[in-house]
């Protein structure tokens, strides 16, 4: 099929916009040292991606539009733009930690399966390229201004219902055996009342045998940081309340986020055995 093609100006940044700060992108993820060098290397691996992963077979199109969404270590994403329908073109970074999209996504089959209703489904992927459905929700790093939790009304009900789908869905994914990790807020989308996972590089086997610890204070604000670990967090957070860090009160959040993990639990010792005494005193079904 013959199609064409035309290339948004952002395909050769160097830097990206990061929570409304520029962040200049390191020297070893660049494609090139010169903004035509970095475009020119781009679109040879645009047009890679399009006869590796048929894209024009997959879409039905014949004309597509691309422009640069972000840029990590790890890959590229890129905004793929057809008529009438948009996808997510990822494709590995230079020097990228991942070796393989196909060794990292084969393995998961099946949880990309079980779980369609909460992730941004792969439509194709090989070694170095990965095509996604588009998701038109809300990232959750889009609540806050800054770290700021924003205090409407409509942003603080969503962000109650996605504490609680939240948890509900990472319990279920942790019986299965399997764990989202790093986790970032602009990395989960609200969708339809319901989150949605974007990074399919972030599932991985269960190591961890405490469900709470591990992941309590998603889906604002990585578990590593309401632990406090790393002191440079506390100065970060600095002056911030438990909204920002919760999306609600403390009281508010540890009630939905045990409401979300009951609703998966088999009986009442489930649920006992899952959650720290000292926090059942907050709620218990």
């Amino acid at each position: 099929m013959n199609f064409h093609t035309s290339f948004d100006d952002n395909i050769a940044d160097d830097q990206v916009i990061c929570w409304g700060i520029t962040v200049g992108l390191l020297r070893d993820s660049l494609f090139g040292s010169t903004r035509e060098e970095r475009r020119r290397r781009v679109q040879e691996k645009i047009f890679n991606a399009f006869e590796e992963l048929d894209l024009p077979g997959i879409t039905g199109s014949s004309r597509f539009r691309i422009s640069l969404l972000s840029a990590w270590t790890r890959y590229y994403v890129f905004k793929i733009e057809t008529e009438g329908k948009k996808y997510v073109l990822n494709v590995l970074s230079p020097n990228s930690t991942i070796s393989s999209f196909r060794k990292v996504l084969d393995p998961l089959k099946n949880v990309f399966k079980k779980y369609s209703q909460n992730i941004a489904r792969p439509l194709a992927y090989s070694d170095e390229f990965l095509l996604q459905e588009w998701i038109p929700g809300v990232p959750l790093s889009e609540l806050k201004e800054g770290d700021m939790m924003m205090r409407d009304e409509k942003t603080l009900r969503t962000a109650e219902t996605c504490i609680f789908k939240t948890a509900k869905l990472l319990y279920r994914l942790w019986k299965d055996g399997y764990v989202y990790t790093p986790w970032d807020d602009y990395e989960v989308m609200h969708y339809r009342d319901d989150v949605i996972l974007l990074d399919l590089t972030r599932f991985s086997r269960k190591e961890d045998d405490n469900f709470y610890d591990f992941y309590f204070g998603v889906p604002f604000t990585p578990p590593d940081v309401i632990k406090q670990k790393n002191p440079a967090y506390r100065l970060y957070f600095r002056g911030v309340s438990e909204i920002d860090y919760f999306g609600t009160s403390r009281k508010r959040y540890v009630e939905l986020f045990l409401k979300g993990i009951a609703s998966e639990c088999e009986s009442l010792e489930e649920f006992m055995e899952v959650c720290p005494p000292d926090v059942r005193k907050t709620w218990s079904p």
